[in-house]
């Protein structure tokens, strides 16, 4: 304002604050247009939520129908907000998303809880467990491919952990499945070079070849790869044909553990090429450390 103009009245301060705030109404319709309806109606578990501005969230998202999917869902931190509480990790959900042409990052438009997980008054382990399945999902998932079995295997550890604490043998099978729901783990039943049944015998499995070795095999092309014995080869025949909840509570000695251990670790290194974040919490948590 040049020196000897008058000072804006009241009244024309009020006219230009209401001007603004038609303006900023505007252009919240203008953006919220461009969302005119749920362009997906899901099935889905989140896996994690990282803060978007003050008051929202980006959550990702495992669906049943899409796969892996990202999204804003604005307001998530306000407690009177219908989403808070709602997209928390390990969640089990029913949702609206609106994706625009074009765009990976959608908006969450309505949340609706169908089971929390791992449930109230459990030990720390499960909640760990948890935490390491939905990091080896979110590593091992491309984003937007569907994947109904990687959905219904974390759907069901989620919900074993929910009965009893978890066990070495829950992780090996989550570890072994999420690779072969990818494709990562090929039929662990037949020898790989010739074709002969293992599983009565144990093998040798061939990391970056990936594929299983009879003794014969193995021992003729002087692979490295990862021993597996007639025990160890015995539970992963079993792994393939049980439920989480059953697997979890079989007994297995030390040896053929350690086996299991060995050969999912260095699968899930190999194939996702770093070491997950969640895992020594979890591990100290399976030999008693909480």
């Amino acid at each position: 304002m040049r020196r000897g103009d008058a000072a804006p009245s009241a009244r024309a301060r009020l006219d230009t604050s209401r001007h603004l705030a038609l303006d900023d109404a505007m252009r919240a319709r203008t953006w919220y247009s461009q969302w005119p309806m749920p362009s997906l109606e899901a099935e889905a578990i989140v896996l994690r939520h990282h803060p978007l501005a003050e008051a929202d969230r980006i959550v990702v998202l495992l669906t049943r129908e899409q796969g892996k999917l990202r999204a804003a869902a604005g307001g998530a931190k306000k407690t009177k907000s219908q989403l808070a509480g709602t997209v928390e990790p390990f969640n089990h959900l029913r949702v609206s998303l609106w994706f625009r042409e074009g765009k990976d990052l959608g908006q969450v438009h309505g949340a609706e809880l169908i089971q929390a997980y791992p449930g109230k008054g459990l030990d720390l382990g499960s909640v760990y467990a948890c935490s390491y399945f939905a990091e080896i999902v979110n590593e091992i998932a491309p984003d937007g491919q569907p994947n109904p079995v990687l959905f219904r295997l974390l759907l069901a550890s989620l919900k074993a952990c929910a009965l009893r604490p978890p066990t070495p043998a829950l992780v090996r099978y989550f570890e072994i499945w999420a690779l072969r729901a990818c494709g990562f783990v090929p039929d662990l039943g037949r020898c790989a070079a010739c074709g002969r049944p293992v599983a009565g015998e144990g093998f040798r499995f061939a990391v970056a070849s990936g594929g299983a070795l009879c003794r014969d095999c193995g021992g003729k092309a002087g692979a490295g790869g990862v021993p597996l014995g007639v025990k160890s080869a015995e539970a992963l025949e079993k792994m393939m044909k049980l439920p989480p909840e059953e697997f979890m509570i079989l007994p297995f000695g030390q040896t053929t553990a350690a086996e299991i251990e060995q050969f999912a670790r260095r699968l899930l290194v190999f194939h996702l090429e770093r070491r997950l974040k969640s895992y020594p919490l979890l591990r100290e948590a399976l030999q008693g450390g909480v």
